[in-house]
C-alpha cells in the first residue's frame, strides 16, 4: 500500500502518509459525504484504527480486529475516478492474488458472487472468498466491494483458523453490521465480474510529442467540463452504464481496461484505491488530425494531472513510466489550474 502512495505522491503532489481521523475508540464515525456509519464494533470485531489518505475523507481506511488477533477486517471507503464496482473488485482481487501471502489461495467459488446489500435492490455488489494452503499465516481470506452512489466500499478480511465457508459467513455479518446509507441499499445496476477483452490492443511506435500549449490547455479544460457534466442536472436521457473489459494480464501496479462506450484508447486503474490514468485521442489531435494521444491521471480528490502527449497510442508500460516519473505538464482541480511553463 505504501508503494502506490509514494508513486502517486510523486505524480500528484499529494501527501504520502495517511492521517489519523482521531475518533474516540468507543464512538461511531459517520462519513459526511455518503452518510455511511462505522460503529466501534462490527460483528464482534473492534475498530483499532481509522485513517484518511487525503485531507477530505476521500480515501478512508478502518481497521477492525478480534481480541485474539485470529480475524481482522479492513474497510476502505474511497471516491474513485471511475465509479464501477466490477473494475475495483477486479483490482482488489488482483492485489490479493499477486501477494506472496495469498499467491496460492484457491477461490471457494468458480466466480465471484453478486449480492444485494441489506437484501434490497439489485445484486450490485461482488464478493469472493479464498482458502489458503496449510502452513501459511492465514487459513482463509475474503473480499467484498459495494457501491455507495459514486463511492466504493471495499471490505477485506483474513482469518487464521476459519475455513473459507466460515469466513464467508463472518464477511456477510460484517457487511450487515455496517450502517449503510440508502444509496447502497437501493442499487439498480446488477454487478458482473470484468471479463478479458476479446480483441487485445496492439501498439505501434509511440513517442512523446513536443510541448504544445494549446494541446495542454484543451486537455485541462476537458477535465473540468467532464467534472461539471457529472454534477449538473440535465433533461437528457441517462447515459447507459458502460461495461468494462480487461486488456491483457493485470499486475499489482495497474490493470488496463476498455469501456463499451469508448471510441478509442484505454484507462489504467492504479493499484486498488480509485486512481485512474486515461489514455485517449487528444482533443487537439482530433482538431489538427495529428492523431496524438493525451495522458491524464485523476485522483480520488478530483485533481486531474495532465502529462505529455504521445504521437500514437502508447503502451501501458510507456504510460506507467511517464506517470511514475512525475513529469506532469499541468493540473486542474475545480477552477484552479496550474501549468508547468516548460510545457507551453
Amino acid at each position: 500500500m505504501k508503494t502506490w502512495m509514494m508513486v502517486l505522491a510523486l505524480a500528484t503532489a499529494t501527501p504520502a502518509e495517511a492521517r489519523d481521523l482521531g475518533v474516540p475508540a468507543g464512538k461511531g464515525w459517520k462519513h459526511a459525504e455518503t452518510g455511511l456509519i462505522l460503529m466501534p464494533q462490527l460483528a464482534g470485531l473492534s475498530r483499532i484504527a481509522l485513517t484518511d489518505a487525503t485531507q477530505t475523507e476521500r480515501d478512508v481506511a478502518a481497521q477492525y480486529d478480534m481480541p485474539d488477533k485470529s480475524l481482522f477486517a479492513t474497510i476502505y471507503l474511497f471516491h474513485p475516478a471511475v465509479a464501477d464496482v466490477a473494475m475495483w473488485f477486479d483490482r482488489s482481487r488482483t492485489a490479493i492474488e499477486t501477494r506472496d501471502l495469498f499467491r496460492n489461495a484457491a477461490p471457494a467459488s468458480a466466480d465471484p458472487i453478486a449480492f444485494a446489500v441489506g437484501g434490497t435492490g439489485s445484486a450490485a455488489s461482488l464478493r469472493q472468498v479464498y482458502a489458503t494452503p496449510g502452513g501459511g499465516q492465514y487459513r482463509s481470506t475474503a473480499l467484498a466491494v459495494v457501491p455507495v452512489g459514486d463511492w466504493v466500499v471495499s471490505v477485506r478480511m483474513s482469518a487464521k483458523t476459519l475455513t473459507a465457508d466460515q469466513l464467508d459467513a463472518s464477511l456477510q455479518q460484517v457487511i450487515q453490521a455496517i450502517r449503510w446509507p440508502p444509496s447502497a441499499t437501493t442499487g439498480t445496476i446488477a454487478a458482473a465480474p470484468v471479463t478479458t477483452c476479446t480483441t487485445p490492443l496492439t501498439f505501434t511506435k509511440a513517442k512523446q510529442t513536443k510541448p504544445n500549449g494549446a494541446d495542454l490547455l484543451m486537455s485541462l479544460m476537458a477535465s473540468t467540463m467532464a467534472a461539471k457534466a457529472k454534477t449538473e442536472e440535465t433533461s437528457a436521457p441517462p447515459v447507459p452504464h458502460p461495461t468494462w473489459c480487461r486488456d491483457g494480464t493485470a499486475s499489482t501496479e495497474y490493470g488496463v481496461y476498455r469501456s463499451s462506450a469508448s471510441t478509442g484508447g484505454y484507462v489504467m486503474a492504479l493499484y486498488d484505491a480509485g486512481r485512474v490514468i486515461s489514455v485517449y485521442p487528444s482533443l487537439m489531435g482530433q482538431v489538427d488530425n495529428s492523431g496524438t494521444y493525451a495522458v491524464s491521471l485523476e485522483d480520488v480528490e478530483g485533481t486531474t494531472s495532465v502529462f505529455p502527449s504521445f504521437t500514437a497510442l502508447p503502451s501501458p508500460k510507456q504510460v506507467w513510466d511517464l506517470v511514475e516519473s512525475g513529469k506532469r505538464s499541468g493540473t486542474m482541480k475545480g477552477k484552479q489550474m496550474t501549468i508547468d511553463p516548460k510545457a507551453l
